[in-house]
């Protein structure tokens, strides 16, 4: 599989959310719920069960997000 190159945008409202099209979203502690940073993939529905996390830094919940991403571009693929 190649390999992708993701962009990480940030929220313009709330500093510790970031999201990159296809992949979901990452947000801290501050912006939404304690211990740590979590990740929501957009291909799940918006729910607190569906966020993968917490995770000490956004550097390993990013990580983990775009790993997920690619297993599940390449399983559809």
């Amino acid at each position: 599989m190649a390999e992708t190159n993701i962009s990480w945008e940030q929220d313009g409202i709330d500093s510790g959310w970031f999201t990159a099209e296809g992949v979901g979203s990452v947000r801290s502690s501050s912006s939404w719920r304690p211990g740590g940073w979590w990740f929501l993939p957009i291909w799940l529905p918006d729910v607190e069960e569906h966020d993968v996390g917490p995770f000490k830094t956004k550097r390993a919940a990013v990580e983990e997000a775009e790993r997920l991403a690619s297993l599940r571009l390449a399983r559809e693929a």
